[in-house]
């Protein structure tokens, strides 16, 4: 998944999680980013995936968006870019993955352990004289 941080304006520090594609960034209320910064257009840029899974930003036709400085209207985006889109700052960035929660393969690993312990002992006390 795809993680945009916040580096300027009133939500600096926030991070974001696009999950779904076309993500789109802007000020108005239809966005999935919603950015209230001077310069930032109703609907000023969207990002989405290319059939090789890369991501892509493209801005709208006539925004000022810069790519690592760069004016664009159509970049492939990398880990660490830096996105400027009128008076708001971003980070590009991939969100860290999600790790089931092995609580229950453990219980059920050491509840064996224990049943096949339990189950040498017994044998090893019937075989005794």
């Amino acid at each position: 998944m795809v993680l945009l941080s916040v580096l300027s304006g009133t939500t600096a520090g926030a991070a974001v999680v696009a999950r779904r594609f076309p993500f789109r960034v802007g000020r108005g209320p239809e966005n999935h980013l919603r950015i209230e910064a001077d310069g930032v257009w109703e609907n000023h840029f969207l990002l989405d995936r290319t059939p090789s899974r890369a991501v892509t930003l493209r801005a709208q036709p006539g925004a000022i968006t810069l790519v690592n400085g760069h004016p664009t209207a159509q970049a492939d985006l990398r880990p660490g870019d830096l996105i400027e889109a009128g008076g708001a700052r971003f980070q590009f960035g991939l969100s860290p993955p999600l790790q089931a929660g092995l609580a229950l393969r453990e219980t059920v690993t050491w509840a064996a352990l224990a049943l096949l312990v339990a189950f040498q002992v017994f044998v090893a006390a019937s075989l005794t004289p």
